[in-house]
């Protein structure tokens, strides 16, 4: 662990940082450009971060935007929630196959720093055929999950909704994965279990 996220971060510190992440754009060493982001979560008021993450995510390489993605998570951003969207659509008209990780990973990310505004939008998603990929709906179940961990209503609902729609095996399997841990996490957390919940957690751990 870098031994920059014990200690905090004054002023300075946070500028220098700041202008080494943005001079990193074209020629950033992912590994030292992911530290100096997670190194950052000391930072009071990280929201104005927002800005200077999403400039690498949208215009830095791969592994440099898979950086910055980590960095919006690792400190929460909400900010950037509405930017994410613009670039998930902006990546699926592109459709280079060299971004297809970064594509789903903003879908993702997007489950675990935004709103409830973000279901609407991340169902659409899964609703569509080409050049939405298993992996991309794959990523949205995620980002679902997500969103019910962090008490946003109805997820289970627009679940089972989307499992009727889905196609594809692998992503039948993952809605029913997701479900299946929603369930459990709810009842968990209320100190008991169904009989149909016990029966998931014996299965699940038997994995």
């Amino acid at each position: 662990m870098d031994p920059l996220e014990f200690k905090p971060i004054g002023p300075k510190e946070r500028k220098e940082i700041l202008d080494y992440i943005k001079s990193r754009i074209d020629d950033a060493d992912p590994r030292k450009l992911r530290e100096a982001i997670l190194s950052m979560g000391w930072v009071e008021d990280a929201e104005e971060l927002a800005g200077p993450l999403m400039v690498l995510v949208t215009e830095g390489k791969p592994e440099v935007a898979l950086a910055a993605l980590e960095g919006l998570v690792q400190l929460g951003i909400r900010a950037s929630e509405k930017p994410l969207g613009r670039h998930i659509v902006d990546l699926f008209k592109r459709g280079d196959p060299a971004y297809s990780r970064v594509r789903a990973e903003c879908i993702r990310v997007m489950g675990k720093v935004g709103t409830k505004h973000c279901v609407g939008f991340l169902t659409e998603i899964m609703k569509k055929s080409k050049p939405v990929t298993p992996e991309d709906k794959e990523a949205v179940v995620e980002a679902l999950v997500s969103m019910a961990e962090r008490r946003v209503h109805g997820i289970s609902d627009i679940l089972e909704q989307l499992r009727t729609l889905a196609e594809d095996r692998v992503v039948r399997k993952a809605i029913n994965c997701a479900l299946k841990e929603i369930n459990l996490q709810r009842w968990k957390e209320q100190g008991y279990l169904t009989i149909e919940a016990e029966f998931d957690s014996q299965e699940n751990s038997s994995q």
